[in-house]
């Protein structure tokens, strides 16, 4: 999935879109008639788009009568989601359309995406009813959130936010129940993947791959039979695979290395072509970091990592990265435009990498500080205390 797209629209729209780069048309191609009486909507254009490799293309559009009312058509042989939007709004409606259905939605110009009926359409009915009760999952949270910031300076502060956190995990668990049942109850529905993948922010989601893997298995037990050639379908059927095969991995990496322990003696890749141990790594002290340029959390780092290299690499101290990249031209570009210093190693292999097996390596970012003999000085060390472990170290 790309993320190319994902500020076009707010919220949770953008996790739609990263979602829906896929349908085409069979052979075969039935009708699907959209009816739009949108008050406020009168002489608008409006919009029925699909996407589909990194672009959002148009299916049909037309201009909404003086009174509002609307017409459009789209052919189909499977089930699929569109978006259909009114000029001048902000979000567009996620539709969740199958052949020969004639939908008719009906609403309000001014926020649409949060106040519209569907009918005629199973698939569109659950889709808005998913999105309306995350709608309202986030309002509470961002109401929490303000009261949150607006109590910190109130001397009963110490009383209040025990509530506040009470409230928020509340709010996050009965969410999450919800979509839990909302999965179970329509598993053969495609609303379903939707479900899977709903985030309340960019970097929250509502479900975790990992704790919640079950029901990844189960919506792909039951869609993949029905529709193995559904794009969207068949992206997921291979996503189960890769996670499958990740949390494997991950219970054989259960446990990192321990403080005093001595590393492995590997040979490290390194971009440059050469590779090498960390006993030729002529410093008194090496940060072995794994990360990766698609991880948010280890791009973070590498600011601070900048500052502490340039700070002690002359009294001692070197850093080698591991990427878990696999991209190798997106790798490589990085590492010339940024004129990394440090050393930087990849085998393009990913979480199948040997490497991350011998060093017991199931999550990212993750490091391990080394003496020149490769014993563990530390594990897992948070890169913002780096530099005051290795003012203590380097004396």
């Amino acid at each position: 999935m790309t993320l190319k797209l994902q500020h076009i629209f707010p919220r949770k729209i953008f996790v739609v879109v990263l979602l829906f780069v896929m349908v085409s048309c069979g052979e075969t191609s039935n009708h699907i008639t959209l009816e739009g009486n949108v008050s406020g909507a009168s002489n608008k254009m409006v919009y029925v788009r699909e996407t589909g490799h990194d672009v959002i293309s148009a299916i049909d559009s037309t201009i909404a009568d003086k009174n509002g009312e609307f017409e459009l058509k789209l052919n189909s042989s499977s089930p699929k989601f569109v978006l259909l939007q009114i000029q001048d709004e902000v979000e567009p409606i996620i539709l969740l359309v199958e052949p020969k259905e004639e939908v008719v939605i009906k609403g309000v110009v001014g926020n649409l995406s949060r106040n519209y009926t569907v009918s005629g359409s199973r698939g569109s009915r659950l889709v808005r009813d998913l999105n309306f009760r995350l709608n309202e999952t986030i309002a509470t949270i961002d109401s929490l959130s303000k009261q949150f910031r607006e109590s910190r300076e109130l001397p009963r502060f110490d009383t209040i936010k025990p509530l506040i956190d009470s409230a928020y995990d509340k709010a996050i668990r009965e969410h999450k129940r919800y979509t839990v049942n909302f999965i179970k109850e329509n598993r053969y529905s495609l609303s379903s993947i939707l479900a899977l993948y709903q985030q309340y922010d960019r970097q929250t989601h509502v479900l975790s791959s990992r704790d919640d893997f079950a029901l990844f298995q189960l919506v792909d037990s039951s869609l993949y039979p029905l529709y193995p050639n559904n794009p969207l379908v068949a992206n997921l059927h291979k996503n189960v695979k890769m996670i499958s095969n990740q949390l494997k991995l991950y219970d054989k990496r259960q446990d990192m290395l321990n403080e005093g322990e001595t590393i492995p003696r590997l040979a490290f890749p390194l971009l440059t072509g050469d590779t090498v141990t960390l006993s030729e790594v002529r410093s008194r002290f090496i940060l072995v970091d794994f990360w990766a340029l698609w991880c948010n959390d280890c791009q973070k780092n590498i600011p601070t990592l900048r500052e502490v290299h340039h700070k002690y690499s002359h009294r001692g101290f070197q850093i080698l990265q591991v990427s878990l990249d696999a991209d190798a031209a997106a790798l490589n570009q990085w590492y010339a435009n940024d004129s990394i210093p440090w050393l930087v190693a990849a085998d393009y292999k990913q979480w199948e990498s040997s490497l991350l097996d011998s060093l017991s390596i199931n999550s990212i970012p993750s490091n391990y500080l080394v003496d020149r003999n490769g014993v563990i000085r530390s594990r897992n060390i948070k890169i913002s205390d780096l530099d005051e472990v290795l003012s203590k170290l380097l004396r």
